[in-house]
């Protein structure tokens, strides 16, 4: 069942980890439906936002890893991206918002190279 999306202005929660250990990676929410039916990040434009997040890192040349992943538990809250390592997170993120995410992604990949680096 297909509900109405209701343009909402995209959250940002970004922290910068005070300790790194893994690789920084984003990930964009693609899920299509949920088990009651209910629409997902997919059909509220997770599969658009993949695109353009993809392109946008290639194009800036940001070193991140991308995945895509089929759940981040916050369906409603959708199209969802996180970042790690730190849990950060862009909900309600619209492709409007995608250079603004983007400059995010950009100051977080430099902190954490300061913090590999220290």
């Amino acid at each position: 069942m297909s509900h109405p999306t209701v343009k909402r202005p995209m959250g940002i929660h970004v922290r910068t980890p005070k300790k790194v250990n893994t690789p920084s990676t984003i990930r964009v929410c693609i899920n299509e439906h949920q088990d009651d039916g209910s629409d997902c990040c997919g059909p509220r434009g997770g599969l658009e936002m993949r695109d353009l997040i993809e392109k946008g890192i290639s194009e800036r040349g940001i070193e991140i890893d991308f995945r895509e992943i089929e759940c981040l538990g916050l369906c409603k809250r959708g199209p969802a991206i996180m970042l790690d390592p730190g849990s950060s997170y862009f909900l309600n993120a619209q492709p409007e918002d995608v250079p603004e995410i983007l400059d995010q992604v950009e100051k977080f990949v430099a902190d954490v190279k300061v913090i590999r680096e220290s």
